[in-house]
C-alpha cells in the first residue's frame, strides 16, 4: 500500500469514528430528553424513538462486526 493509499485509510476510520462517536452522544441526549431522533432514510425525513435507532444501530454493528 502506498503512502496516500495509507493516509486516506487513516483519514476515512478516523472520520468514521468521530461520526458513531456523535451518533451515540446524540442517541443518549434523545433518551434523556424523551425526544425524537430525526433522520433521513428512503429519500424522506423520518422521526425515530430512541429505542429504535438504538436498536438499529446494535444490529448494524451486529451485521458489521460479522463481515
Amino acid at each position: 500500500m502506498n503512502d496516500k493509499s495509507e493516509k486516506d485509510t487513516l483519514m476515512v476510520e478516523t472520520v468514521d469514528s468521530a461520526i458513531r462517536q456523535a451518533a451515540e452522544k446524540l442517541l443518549e441526549r434523545a433518551k434523556q430528553t424523551h425526544t425524537l431522533m430525526v433522520i433521513w432514510e428512503d429519500d424522506q425525513i423520518k422521526e425515530v424513538p430512541p429505542e429504535e435507532m438504538e436498536m438499529r444501530l446494535n444490529a448494524r454493528l451486529s451485521l458489521e462486526a460479522r463481515a
